[in-house]
């Protein structure tokens, strides 16, 4: 079936094209005619070309969402909480996923600029920072999430968490239970796993407890994660306890614990990051974020557009189970 065009319309209406777009971007004509427009509109089942309106207002209505990996459980109600706020704003929210390529994140920001959305939310890494500053600098408001920048320009702002904080709470928390020998498996150097690594060294030092560089496994994909957890098992002491400082490993490490024949938390305590659907079953102890409330504040800042960088910085949340056994 052949798709109705504005001069369908605007025949059926018995007025010209230019009468037509005017009705439809809310210019000033008569009321008949108006009305006869969106009679015509409805009887035709017209659907305006959204790139033609765009290219007429210089923008168009949609958010851009670049995610680093959708398999990470913080993703889901952060774009829950973007998507809220952009529809109660009129906008659509168009997402790609980058699989924590830098080659893709970048390929994926400009496909968006080139798109002229109404802003763009990233949670890309540092590399993509001059690209997202050339999109403020030209009019298009930008968000950072899950991290800060540095020297922000007017339109480019962040939402992050309190990384030390994360880190430092569960360095209490394991001290608590009576954990004395910690083993981290982290996702690389991110400033996210940077900063919880450093609170958590500050929780553990606080308690005359170390936390070595060697007892800090780096891991890129899920597949290495058992390599990581022989590694740290293998330390002397032994480990009485293991923390995953990001989500995306945390099914893989607890996978890999369980597969060698340890019982959590009897013979070694496990805390991650993001609480998912399955934390409470498997009774794991989790430091969450606020991930939706982090998503609505990203869309908000698109729809506000405040002329000055905004810096949003958002508390964790321990949320205790028995994973890493009883609070003393």
């Amino acid at each position: 079936m052949k798709r109705t065009t504005i001069g369908d319309v605007a025949s059926a209406a018995g007025v010209s094209v230019a009468t037509v777009s005017r009705v439809l971007n809310g210019g000033a004509v008569k009321e008949a005619t108006a009305t006869r427009v969106w009679d015509a509109v409805t009887r035709l089942e017209y659907s305006p070309n959204a790139l033609t309106k765009s290219i007429f207002a210089g923008r168009s209505s949609t958010v851009g969402v670049v995610m680093g990996d959708l398999s990470s459980p913080f993703y889901l109600d952060l774009i829950r909480g973007i998507d809220e706020v952009a529809a109660a704003n009129g906008s659509l929210v168009m997402f790609a996923n980058t699989f924590l390529r830098p080659d893709r994140e970048l390929a994926q920001i400009q496909a968006m600029d080139e798109q002229r959305v109404r802003g763009l939310i990233v949670t890309a890494s540092e590399s993509t920072d001059d690209r997202t500053r050339r999109m403020a600098l030209g009019g298009t408001p930008c968000v950072v999430v899950a991290r800060s920048v540095p020297d922000p320009p007017p339109g480019l702002h962040s939402v992050s968490l309190d990384n030390v904080a994360a880190g430092q709470m569960m360095a209490e928390h394991l001290i608590s239970c009576g954990r004395r020998s910690v083993g981290v498996v982290t996702s690389g150097t991110r400033p996210s796993q940077l900063g919880r690594t450093e609170g958590l060294r500050q929780g553990l030092a606080e308690a005359g407890l170390p936390l070595p560089d060697d007892a800090v496994a780096a891991v890129s994909v899920n597949a290495e994660s058992g390599e990581a957890v022989d590694a740290l098992l293998s330390r002397r002491p032994p480990l009485d306890a293991i923390v995953c400082l990001t989500g995306l490993r945390t099914v893989a490490v607890h996978s890999a614990l369980t597969a060698r024949g340890l019982v959590i938390p009897d013979d070694i305590g496990f805390l991650t990051m993001d609480d998912f659907s399955w934390a409470p079953a498997l009774g794991i102890t989790v430091v969450a974020q606020p991930s939706y409330r982090m998503g609505q504040s990203a869309a908000d800042l698109i729809v506000e557009n405040p002329t000055h960088p905004v810096q949003l910085r958002f508390e964790p949340q321990l949320i205790a189970r028995t994973s890493c056994g009883e609070s003393g």
